[in-house]
């Protein structure tokens, strides 16, 4: 999943899920690894144009990607006697009006009030510089925030040590990588610790009238739900 404009990466799937060797040391038994794109039924050979897409070891990196590159890409791995192949999606979304994200590529995350929770930084992974971990900035609904006390920055996650009703939110992590903002927004819905812990059901009878009701604690006090 992506945002247009930002760099994004397909990896193939083989080596990571399918098979126990990586690309090098496929390439050196004479396997060759070839691209695809998923046109209805049909696969298209990928040419590379190295501008705007190019092939990398085991990957294809988009260092601009567009809503069109969307779909499935199939890399293949044979030689005149084998060949294997699977398949990958890649979800590229344009942000919604006026925002820092799109809706359908949102991570999620729940936590109740008063607990600890961290919020990551997800799939970065292939952002990072191998001698240094990533300068990762944070906001809450696309604006910088000056966050209380007991929220702080853990390395690339957010860490709210006690929940509040009022964290609940859409917030964005931002990298930046080779000149483009790379960014991550997770949904963080709080729920409150309110819960009916036990529950019995109560007849009221008396001059002919039956009536029934529900009880339940909430918060330890006794409620009735009719």
């Amino acid at each position: 999943m992506a945002l247009a404009g930002e760099p994004v990466r397909v990896k193939c799937a083989l080596f990571y899920s399918y098979i126990r060797t990586n690309y090098s040391m496929a390439q050196s038994t004479g396997l060759r690894l070839m691209w695809y794109k998923n046109k209805g039924d049909l696969e298209e050979p990928i040419i590379f144009s190295e501008v705007r897409m190019s092939k990398e070891e085991d990957s294809i990196w988009f260092h601009s990607a567009e809503a069109q590159d969307s779909g499935f890409y199939t890399c293949v791995l044979r030689n005149s006697t084998y060949c294997m192949k699977v398949s990958m999606s890649l979800t590229v979304a344009e942000n919604e009006s006026g925002l820092c994200y799109n809706s359908r590529i949102r991570y999620l995350e729940k936590s109740e009030v008063t607990k600890r929770k961290e919020i990551s930084c997800p799939d970065m992974d292939d952002f990072k510089k191998s001698d240094r971990e990533p300068d990762v900035v944070w906001y809450k609904e696309c604006k910088p925030k000056m966050w209380r006390s007991i929220i702080i920055q853990k390395g690339n996650a957010l860490l709210i040590q006690e929940v509040h009703e009022e964290d609940g939110g859409n917030y964005t992590c931002e990298l930046k990588y080779e000149g483009k903002l790379v960014r991550r927004t997770t949904e963080l819905k709080v729920t409150d610790k309110k819960h009916i812990i036990h529950q019995a059901k109560l007849e009221i009878v008396g001059l002919g009238l039956t009536r029934g009701f529900n009880l339940g604690f909430i918060n330890n006090y006794l409620v009735a739900f009719s």
